[in-house]
Formats: C-alpha cells, structure tokens, sequence
C-alpha cells in the first residue's frame, strides 16, 4: 500500500463521530485488533517521495473537489454514500461499509491515479491505465475491522449486524448467506454520508498500524 490517499469525514461532523463510535465498537469484540480513523482510500501507491509531490497531491484534491463542488450542492448528494455492508477475508477488508460507487468519486479517483500514480508514462498510456484502473479494480469502502481472525462466527456476525443497524439507524437484509455475508441497508444512512467538509489525506501506510504516519492533510 506505502503511500495512500484517503479522504476522511471532517472531526466533529455526524459522519466522523458516528463512524468512529462503530469502529470502536466493533473493536471491542475483537480486542487485538487496532482502532483507525475513518476514511475511504482513494488510491494507493502515491509518487510522494519528499513534502512538494504531497503538497502538490494534496492542491491536485482541492482543485478537483472545487471543479466539482457546485454540481455536489445542487444535486443534494453527499459524495460518500453507503448502502450494503460486508464482511470479508482480508485483514483490512474484514467488515466494510461499500461505496455507492458516483460520477464525481470515479473521476476524482481516476485524476489521482493518472498524475500520481502513472505519472512515469506516456499521457495517452497513463489515461488508458488509470481508466482501466478505475473500471476493474476501484471498489471504495470504509473499514470498520482490521482483524487477523480467519472465520467470524454466525453468532458474532448478529451482533456484528445489531450493533450496525443501531448505530446506523438501519435495517439490514442479508443478500449473501455465505461464509462472508453481504447486507443491503434499507436506506442509505445520512449519519455517515459526508462530502464537503472532509479532509484529504496522503499516508505513508507502511509497517504496524500505529506507525503509519500522516505525511499531509487538507479541508475541503
């Protein structure tokens, strides 16, 4: 992962407190695994080697959010939504809010990618690779469990699901019954839906978790 871009719910906003209550929550049924901030990873494996190229990151995010600010206000959507819930195999993808996956989140996504991602090729291979990047392999989350632990439990998947729908003031419907279940919510959670205020931020994600360091950050 070394350097990734998240974008985080602004401190003090419904989404950053909401979110931050569930995460912390849900750690104390697994006690071993580590409390993190909530974010979205935008994309990782950043060209940032010194403080400009974050700097010049982190401008490449305000210019981006301010092109498409007005278009966010008038249509009334949030630019992170959710409206299913999963839990997976992987350490950092073990429960997880989805992404409503939109216009403007691709294409902040895809921006990124192309200048500091791909930024050793030839501009029409960097738009080509940054396009393909998007459409196959971009699938936004928030973590809401980082956990080494193999299986959870049926018995732990319910209160995992109780503690959600109470948080969240949801109902959730199983749509997979397998081994990893996946809910649907249903309706989207306006106390974890967040756009403008948020806060962009390059991280060097490198060794324990707690190590990991904030090399930049901006509010949107």
């Amino acid at each position: 992962m070394s350097v990734a871009l998240w974008f985080c719910p602004a401190p003090g906003t419904p989404a950053y407190e909401t979110l931050t209550l569930l995460i912390q929550s849900l750690q104390t049924l697994f006690p071993d695994s580590p409390v993190f901030e909530p974010h979205v990873t935008v994309v990782t494996n950043l060209s940032a080697p010194n403080t400009d190229e974050v700097n010049k990151i982190l401008m490449s995010c305000v210019a981006a959010m301010n092109s498409i600010k007005s278009s966010l206000i008038d249509d009334g959507t949030p630019l992170i939504t959710f409206q299913k819930c999963s839990i997976g195999r992987t350490f950092f993808k073990k429960i997880i809010l989805e992404c409503q996956l939109n216009s403007y989140l691709i294409s902040i996504a895809q921006i990124m990618r192309e200048m500091f991602v791909e930024s050793d090729q030839d501009d029409s291979i960097r738009r080509e690779k940054a396009s393909n990047w998007v459409r196959d392999e971009f699938k936004p989350h928030v973590s809401l469990l980082y956990s080494e632990i193999s299986r959870i439990s049926p018995a732990f998947s319910k209160t995992i699901e109780q503690r959600i729908e109470d948080t969240l003031d949801v109902r959730m419907t199983l749509v997979d019954g397998s081994l990893n279940p996946k809910w649907e919510f249903d309706r989207i959670p306006a106390n974890i839906s967040w756009g403008i205020p948020g806060v962009f931020k390059v991280v060097r994600c490198e060794g324990p978790i707690e190590e990991w360091e904030v090399l930049g950050a901006t509010t949107i």
